[in-house]
């Protein structure tokens, strides 16, 4: 049986670099996951073409399976992508009502080349093939494909936040795109949160979920424990520390990290706890995203601003609390931080998931996981100390209580988080939906859910 996987990006993309063309993998867990799959089992995985050399390469066989790309005009990438993917969906299922733009004109385009993904798809289909859809960029390919008269299995797998009935209806094309989700024989959602919001929105737009109970399922993303628990990296040198606690975080640039919020934390600490004081660095990595976007400039310009502020009232000769890296960090060093890190402080807003929080678990041999209780990965990482973001005092006395806990609490919390990322890891994630994909399959039903599947990701 092939899969035929459809993501807005590809595994890879090429570039031309001052006139040398070269090959860049794309990063991420669901890429990861997806990449294996593919490996694995072989078939067509179907995207965008973004570099800037993809039209070279519209079709192209790599890793044992074929990439089939779409290329956009500049108009439809800015409707598709930048006006409605990211300017009304992502606010829109993140609780950003102020952040969200509704363009006309933008989900038309969003329409446009979703009939592109779903044209695309039919030119590589077979009848077994098992097709799998990813994310908000690409809610209309089911309904498309059904009504094109695609009777294969659909799989779609939703990676972000699905918010609460009452927001979601908002979205002047809210019904829409909800039937066209519906169409798929699976919807899979990282949280049981996600899938009841998804089924409240189902009732309140359509007068129920009739039909829909026993096509979702609860499959929290996993990672490769075995990658990141590798002793193949290089630790910090303790000499830079000089003894103190390193408190770690990385994120990507973007309003739903909370990144201003965790710098007030950090002041809180510092006054609420003046002992705090030269106890600990805290190195806040920042990867660049969206640089073209005006508002993600005016964040950058905030956060660094109040990294200056909160630096320049507290450093002194001997120390200073917040180390800022604005760029994209290695793997190696990375790792190096996961390893070395007394504390990551992981405290998105909201976040779909967050597979930071569990690379840190399984690279930590010492460490403590600060994570918020609104990142998706919180469903199953109950022994974190969970906080509420938007309360600085709260973080900053966890942040205390952490630097100071005894280290049989440590440890103990550290190995059960370390024993639930390796029980639900991403191999676990991939035969879960493969498994309940097959079983569908076989039972030519799209009201057919396993019993061994009745309770899918612990609650």
């Amino acid at each position: 049986m092939k899969y035929l996987v459809v993501t807005s990006r590809a595994p890879v993309s090429h570039e031309i670099v001052s006139g040398r063309e070269s090959l860049k993998k794309n990063v991420g867990g669901v890429v990861t996951a997806l990449r294996r799959l593919m490996m694995q089992e072989g078939g067509t995985w179907v995207s965008w073409g973004d570099g800037n050399a993809d039209n070279r390469y519209l079709e192209e066989e790599y890793e044992g399976y074929h990439i089939s790309r779409i290329m956009l005009e500049q108009r439809e990438k800015k409707g598709f992508y930048d006006d409605y993917s990211n300017g009304t969906l992502w606010p829109l299922f993140h609780y950003f009502r102020d952040q969200m733009k509704l363009s006309p004109n933008g989900y038309k385009k969003y329409e446009d080349v979703n009939r592109k993904f779903a044209e695309k798809i039919m030119e590589h289909l077979t009848k077994d093939t098992i097709i799998w859809v990813h994310d908000y960029q690409l809610m209309l390919v089911p309904g498309m494909l059904r009504e094109k008269g695609v009777r294969n299995l659909i799989i779609f797998t939703w990676h972000i936040p699905w918010v609460a009935s009452e927001f979601y209806s908002i979205l002047p094309e809210a019904k829409i795109l909800l039937s066209s989700v519906t169409k798929a024989d699976m919807i899979t959602f990282h949280t049981h949160l996600y899938e009841r919001n998804f089924h409240e929105s189902a009732k309140m737009l359509f007068g129920s979920d009739e039909g829909l109970k026993d096509k979702t399922f609860v499959f929290s993303l996993g990672i490769d424990v075995k990658y990141y628990s590798s002793n193949n990296f290089a630790g910090l040198p303790s000499k830079a520390l000089k003894g103190r606690k390193l408190i770690f975080s990385v994120d990507r640039l973007d309003y739903t990290k909370g990144l201003i919020s965790r710098v007030m934390a950090i002041e809180t600490l510092i006054k609420k706890f003046p002992k705090s004081r030269e106890k600990f660095i805290y190195v806040m990595v920042v990867t660049p995203s969206r640089t073209s976007v005006t508002q993600y400039e005016e964040l950058k310009r905030e956060l660094e601003m109040t990294i200056g502020r909160v630096n320049g009232l507290y450093s002194d000769l001997s120390w200073q609390p917040i180390v800022y890296i604005y760029r994209k960090v290695s793997d190696t060093l990375l790792m190096s931080y996961y390893r070395k890190a007394d504390i990551a402080l992981i405290t998105p807003l909201i976040d779909g998931l967050n597979l930071v929080s569990k690379e840190f678990v399984a690279a930590s041999q010492n460490g403590i996981l600060i994570l918020s209780e609104f990142a998706g990965a919180a469903f199953n990482l109950k022994d974190a100390i969970l906080v509420n973001p938007n309360d600085p005092d709260e973080v900053a006395q966890k942040i205390h209580e952490a630097m100071f806990m005894e280290p049989n609490e440590i440890t103990r919390r550290l190995w059960a988080l370390k024993r639930t990322i390796q029980k639900y890891d991403l191999e676990w994630w991939l035969n879960s939906i493969k498994n309940e994909a097959i079983r569908i399959h076989e039972h030519g039903g799209r009201d057919f859910r396993s019993k061994e599947s009745a309770h899918n990701s612990p609650e």
